[in-house]
């Protein structure tokens, strides 16, 4: 029985889970991190290879064509998705695999490889939603997205929301080191 596990992060954009991933990655050298590929453009200090696999539409296809990736999905107007090979050796050295994912490519993940995944679905800070998407809304400013990608971007929340609760566990980052905290411990905790 194969001992590694896909650790799936889930969230709304902009609730803080690519910033959870690499604390936790700063963290625990050990891990491993799941690069996606994807046909957006690199935003500033984003590395090839290490944030994404950035990649024009025509090879995107021709990978997706010879069946390279795991899952696939068109969001906020460019195509991502997950490499089979990095994931399926991560599980044979029995390593820890990050996964920072949309909701759909979630689903995917945990039906292909089941007993191996531990699902994590992170949601804003917020009693009611209209709050939570207040606070999306300013973090995502602070990202310098214009209007029109926010407004992409918040236009999937309901969707995104609706998936809570198909995740194993669920976490509020209203605090960013304690979220990170709460998570590690979990992790750690079902690796025993």
């Amino acid at each position: 029985m194969k001992k590694g596990k896909l650790v799936i992060l889930s969230a709304p954009s902009g609730t803080g889970k690519t910033s959870i991933c690499k604390e936790l990655l700063k963290r625990n050298k050990k891990w491993e991190f799941s690069v996606s590929a994807t046909t957006r453009e690199k935003r500033k200090g984003e590395i090839d290879g290490k944030d994404y696999i950035f990649m024009s539409l025509k090879e995107f296809e021709h990978k997706e064509n010879f069946g390279e990736f795991l899952e696939w999905e068109f969001v906020h107007g460019n195509r991502y998705a997950t490499p089979i090979d990095p994931l399926e050796k991560a599980l044979e050295d029995n390593n820890i695999m990050l996964l920072d994912i949309d909701v759909k490519g979630s689903m995917n993940i945990i039906e292909e490889f089941g007993e191996n995944v531990i699902s994590i679905f992170i949601e804003p800070p917020g009693f009611d939603k209209e709050e939570k998407v207040q606070i999306l809304m300013e973090r995502l400013q602070k990202r310098d997205n214009s209007e029109t990608l926010i407004k992409q971007r918040l236009k999937r929340f309901d969707t995104e929301m609706s998936y809570k609760e198909k995740f194993e566990f669920h976490f509020i980052n209203d605090n960013f080191t304690k979220t990170t905290d709460k998570i590690e411990k979990k992790i750690k905790e079902k690796m025993k």
